[in-house]
Parts: C-alpha cells; sequence; structure tokens
C-alpha cells in the first residue's frame, strides 16, 4: 500500500513536486499544506489542509515534500517545524536524474533532484536542497542546507554553496568559486569570483548589486 505524503508549499513548485511524486509510486500524495491559502481550499484536485502552524501541532507520523523555492523561506519553514519528531521529509531523485558515480555522491535529508539533472562524482549534497530541471553538478561541488539550484543552472568541478544560496535559472559558477551563505546569484549571470554572503550577483561576468 502507498504511503501518503503531504506537499508544503501549494504554488508552481508544489505542482512540479506533484508531477515528480507520479514517478515514485510508493507514495501517494493526500493534501497540500500552504500558509497562503485557506484550509479546505483545491489545488489540482487536492485539499490544502492547512497553513505550517497545523503541522507544528501534528501528533501522528507524518512524510513531507517542501516545495518551496526561496532558500530563506525554506530555512524559516524548517526551522518552525524542527521541534516536531512526527515529521518526516524523504530524499527525492527523480529516475531520468544522471549521477554518474553514485558512491561517491551523498544526498541529505529533505533533498529534491528532479529529471534532467547531471552529478558527476564525489558530490556533496546537504539537505533541502532543490536541484532543479536540467542542472549539473560536476565533481567535488559541495551544497549546503538549504539551496536552490534552478533550471539549467551549471556549477563546475570544486563549487562550494554555503547555507541558503539561489542559484538563478541558466546560471555558471566557474571552477573553484565559493557562494557565501544567503547570496543570490541571478539568472543567466557568470560567477567568475568569489561571492560574498548575503550579496546578489547578476550579469556576465557577474556583479554584485544593491
Amino acid at each position: 500500500m502507498a504511503k501518503p505524503i503531504y506537499i508544503i508549499g501549494a504554488g508552481g513548485l508544489g505542482s512540479e513536486m506533484l508531477a515528480l511524486l507520479k514517478s515514485f509510486p510508493e507514495y501517494s500524495v493526500n493534501g497540500f499544506y500552504d500558509d497562503k491559502l485557506k484550509k479546505g481550499d483545491l489545488v489540482h484536485g487536492l485539499i490544502c489542509l492547512g497553513s505550517t502552524d497545523t503541522l507544528c501541532t501534528c501528533t501522528e507520523p507524518t512524510i513531507l515534500l517542501l516545495a518551496i523555492g526561496d532558500p530563506l523561506t525554506k530555512r524559516n519553514v524548517i526551522q518552525k517545524l524542527s521541534g516536531n519528531s512526527k515529521l518526516s521529509f524523504p530524499t527525492f531523485i527523480h529516475p531520468k536524474a544522471t549521477i554518474l558515480n553514485e558512491d561517491t555522491c551523498t544526498f541529505g535529508k529533505g533533498t529534491i533532484v528532479t529529471a534532467g539533472v547531471v552529478l558527476t562524482t564525489q558530490i556533496k549534497i546537504r539537505d533541502f536542497v532543490l536541484l532543479n530541471l536540467n542542472s549539473t553538478i560536476g565533481h567535488d561541488v559541495i551544497i549546503n542546507d538549504y539551496c536552490s539550484v534552478m533550471p539549467g543552472a551549471n556549477l563546475a568541478g570544486s563549487v562550494q554553496l554555503y547555507n541558503s544560496v539561489l542559484v538563478g535559472s541558466g546560471a555558471n559558477v566557474l571552477n573553484g568559486i565559493s557562494v557565501g551563505e544567503n547570496a543570490r546569484i541571478g539568472s543567466g549571470a557568470v560567477v567568475t569570483k568569489q561571492v560574498l554572503p548575503n550579496q546578489t550577483v547578476v550579469g556576465i561576468p557577474a556583479k554584485p548589486i544593491g
């Protein structure tokens, strides 16, 4: 019998994660939790069961998938829910993702690897990381908690993303670059230098803004 699972976040990414879960027949999606919807609202034919506050007081074992792209929002939600030991977050690696050397790659809890992603070798992915469609992850990359790598982005070898980094769609981070905590890389940017914590960089080559 399929295990019930619930999706946190009923926006566009939530609908994509609903589609992703069709590739995992061992799970059956039973509804959404979303802070912006009312309890009882319907999303893609499934009911919104309440806000994340509801999950804080959940007393039954509950399996969840976090469908939030923004790293800081992800972090805040997980910190909010961290006191409830009844909640669990499996790791999902889509069967159409490619891992060239599985024995050398590790994945933390709550991490999602979508279709078309390519990972090479000696890669460490921490907790609640999103690797979105057709992104590529080079050798010896380390991606820390709550990061999101958006569609078509490329991380070259030995890149390190610290906690809560957002890499925009189609961005390229060149070999050996480190990206500081809470930094944001704009879509299509080419990162050729280290990015400091809390910086937003855009352009080719990427430069800080704000």
